[in-house]
Order: structure tokens, then C-alpha cells, then sequence
């Protein structure tokens, strides 16, 4: 299950899947042939440290999406979980499913909503509360996001998503680089053979020898 989450956990920076759907909600009369072949939301694993300068594009969260072949398999299990809800309010794996889309489309308040039920049935779900933080960055509530993320660490220390996550927004949102630093640190000790453990332990170091932090200043002009 780690690696699995570590898999379908999409670097930071760099990429953002999109997918054409809906809900609460999803636009029922849109036309299923405008939607892209491929709505398959797994993304590939992290394969970059950021600058600490403010990202373009959102941390993505962990949970898996389910698969579909094209835009009508899709369309049709979207008919069905929202059936499913309705006949259901508390059905799990819909409340899940329609929660990942309308994240994949940037829909984050619907997205936000539906986390949110999940979390009122399985309130230890850590898998959801990362991908609720992941909603609230988007949101530009980069503070509401961290206080997420430290609910989930504070169930499991070594919720290696959560690490990752709480540093990239501690150093590009809150400039708390000690921090980030800390959450770094603390990940590479859990899985020294991370593929980007290198690349954190060259992070970590920058900041100890406040190389960020200086590198940060100068990109703020001086005050007269």
C-alpha cells in the first residue's frame, strides 16, 4: 500500500491531470465525445525537489483513481456513482470517486465537500485528510493545508506523503524552511532508498546552509 500510495503521488511542480467531468454537479448534458481518451488519473511518481520560489502547479493528492478506457466507460461509471449516492449518502467508494474527479478538474470546493463526508464516515482515513490538504493549497489556504497535514502525522509519523507534501508547502508557501527541512529529513530516515532521497538530503543541506533562504531574499526588492 505504501508503494502504491508513493506511485500515484504526481510531483508537485510539474504536472497536473485533467479530466473532463463533473459534479454536485457534474454537467450531465455535456457532450461524452469532447471528453479526453485517456481519463486514467495515475500519476507517475515524484521525480522533482522544488525551487522554494511559489510553485505553478498544486501538490496532488494520493489516492488512487479508478481506471477507465475512454471517455463512455467513464461516463457511464460517473452515472453510476452518482446513482449510487443518491440511493446511498454514505457510500464510500462514490464519495471517493467523485471527490478525485472534481479534483482533476479543479473543482476544489466540491472536491473539499465530498473529502469531507468521506472523512465524517472514516475520520483516521489518512489517505483522504492528504488529499484534503492537497485541496486546500488549492484553495490558497496553504496554512489550513498544513494544519491537515499535521493531523496526519500525528497519527502516523511516517506517513511518507504527508512528509513530503507539509515540506514542499512549509518551504515554496510558508518559508519556513527549517521546517520543510525537518519533514525532510525525517523521510529520508524512514526510506533511505527513496528514488529522491539524494535529491532531499542536496535539499535539506541547502537550507541548513541557509542557501535557500538567501536565495529567497534576493528575489524580494528592497524597501526605500
Amino acid at each position: 500500500m505504501k508503494n502504491m500510495n508513493r506511485l500515484k503521488f504526481l510531483s508537485c511542480l510539474f504536472l497536473s491531470v485533467f479530466l473532463w467531468v463533473g459534479f454536485i454537479g457534474f454537467d450531465s448534458s455535456a457532450h461524452a465525445e469532447d471528453a479526453p481518451e485517456n481519463t486514467t488519473a495515475h500519476p507517475p511518481p515524484r521525480t522533482a525537489i522544488p525551487h522554494p520560489s511559489p510553485p505553478q502547479n498544486p501538490v496532488r493528492p494520493n489516492s488512487p483513481h479508478g481506471p477507465s478506457k475512454g471517455a463512455q466507460p467513464f461516463m457511464k461509471k460517473l452515472e453510476s456513482y452518482n446513482k449510487r449516492l443518491q440511493e446511498n449518502p454514505e457510500d464510500m467508494e462514490a464519495l471517493v470517486f467523485l471527490a478525485n474527479a472534481n479534483f482533476d478538474i479543479q473543482r476544489f470546493e466540491n472536491a473539499e465537500a465530498l473529502y469531507l463526508r468521506v472523512l465524517k464516515i472514516d475520520p483516521n482515513n489518512l489517505h483522504i485528510r492528504t488529499d484534503l490538504a492537497s485541496v486546500y493549497r488549492n484553495l490558497e489556504d496553504p496554512g489550513k493545508a498544513v494544519e491537515t497535514l499535521r493531523v496526519v502525522l500525528s497519527l502516523n509519523p511516517n506517513h511518507e506523503v504527508a512528509l513530503y507534501n507539509i515540506g514542499i508547502i512549509l518551504l515554496n508557501d510558508k518559508e519556513d524552511f527549517d521546517g520543510a527541512a525537518e519533514a525532510w529529513e525525517r523521510l529520508v530516515k524512514i526510506n533511505p532508498n527513496d528514488p529522491l532521497a539524494d535529491a532531499l538530503k542536496e535539499q535539506v543541506k541547502r537550507i541548513r546552509n541557509g542557501e535557500l533562504k538567501r536565495e529567497k531574499a534576493k528575489e524580494i526588492p528592497p524597501t526605500h
